[in-house]
């Protein structure tokens, strides 16, 4: 399949009608995977560890704010 382009439009990509482009492509992806360094365990606990703190206190944070917005909030129209 060729490239098509009409007056005034850019020329679209040729695009793989069968399953043996999908094939391809995940094989692709797996060479990738296979070149990517992946973290130690160790590494890995600790930088989970570190997001799972940072999690608690963006919670933290805004619930806190949540709180103090709400008794603003109730001040202000008297519920």
């Amino acid at each position: 399949m060729a490239a098509t382009k009409t007056a005034g439009q850019p020329a679209l990509p040729d695009v793989p009608s069968s399953a043996g482009g999908l094939v391809e492509y995940l094989r692709g992806v797996r060479v990738e995977l296979k070149k990517a360094e992946w973290p130690s365990r160790a590494e890995l606990i600790r930088l989970t560890q570190v997001v799972l703190v940072l999690i608690g206190i963006v919670a933290v944070y805004c619930g806190g704010l949540d709180f103090l917005l709400g008794l603003v909030t109730n001040k202000l129209f008297g519920h």
